[in-house]
């Protein structure tokens, strides 16, 4: 159950030094950001050293997806590039063929990899998933910022500190 905060202005103050998911004292701060339209808001939010390992840390299945398709996307790269290769060569082209086999293939790897990363962050492991989810920027205009929290405790001492009296 998370609690939505929404504070004015774009910064915030956090509560006592403490970590935004697990209330443990806090030794970094995470750049936290949210884009809508052409204005990004960023936020400077509190984590232990044991969140932020969770919040970086891929669980063997990611890294296992994350290799194979690594694999797979090299050898399909290669193979449009040489099809691409042959393609152009029997024309009588080898010099260009060449060139537009590996401009073939790296755009090939490229695309690939762009859509095989979301895919890979499917695995990531719960303990990942809650301390990325820990806080989130949902809304913000020029005078107010909206954030949720998935640690209620936290959203309420964050709430309490921020409010204007």
């Amino acid at each position: 159950m998370s609690l939505i905060v929404q504070i004015q202005g774009e910064q915030p103050i956090f509560p006592g030094n403490a970590c935004v998911h697990c209330l443990q004292p806090a030794t970094q701060q995470i750049e936290i950001v949210q884009v809508k339209g052409d204005v990004v808001r960023k936020i400077q939010a509190p984590f232990c050293d044991e969140c932020l390992a969770l919040r970086r840390a891929k669980s063997p299945r990611q890294i296992q997806f994350e290799r194979l398709a690594l694999a797979s996307n090299t050898v399909l790269a290669l193979v449009a590039g040489a099809w691409t290769y042959t393609q152009v060569s029997d024309l009588g082209r080898r010099m260009w063929g060449l060139l537009l086999g590996i401009l073939v293939a790296l755009i090939v790897f490229g695309i690939m990899y762009l859509i095989t990363q979301p895919w890979a962050a499917g695995f990531r492991s719960p303990e990942t998933k809650a301390a990325l989810q820990a806080i989130a920027i949902k809304d913000f205009n020029w005078d107010t910022t909206t954030l949720e929290f998935a640690n209620k405790e936290y959203g309420e001492r964050f709430a309490q500190v921020n409010r204007k009296e």
